[in-house]
């Protein structure tokens, strides 16, 4: 009886230290993924914000060729938009006076 006891007591040690082990591991492989996941969501948010950007560069290029063929006429059409934009700032800011 006590060598039945001892052997399933060694038995239910090796069981244990094997679980520790096994838990220890996953817990290591669980960390090691967290920090991947939280890599790659960093990754994700810059590219979503790039693509953003690069949409928005492509709409204002394409309004500015909607603008005009040449350059030449492209600064001027911008140069003119420039001046109603501060022509509208110095009217707010008079309407706030």
């Amino acid at each position: 009886m006590a060598d039945t006891l001892r052997s399933a007591m060694t038995e239910l040690k090796t069981r244990v230290k094997a679980l520790t082990e096994e838990n220890r591991r996953l817990r290591m492989r669980n960390a090691e993924l967290e920090a991947m996941g939280r890599l790659l969501t960093e990754r994700t948010e810059e590219a979503e914000r790039k693509r953003h950007r690069a949409e928005l560069d492509a709409e204002y290029l394409a309004v500015s060729h909607k603008l005009a063929e040449d350059p030449d006429t492209l600064i001027k059409a911008r140069r003119h938009i420039a001046q109603m934009i501060r022509n509208i700032d110095r009217c707010l800011e008079m309407l706030k006076e």
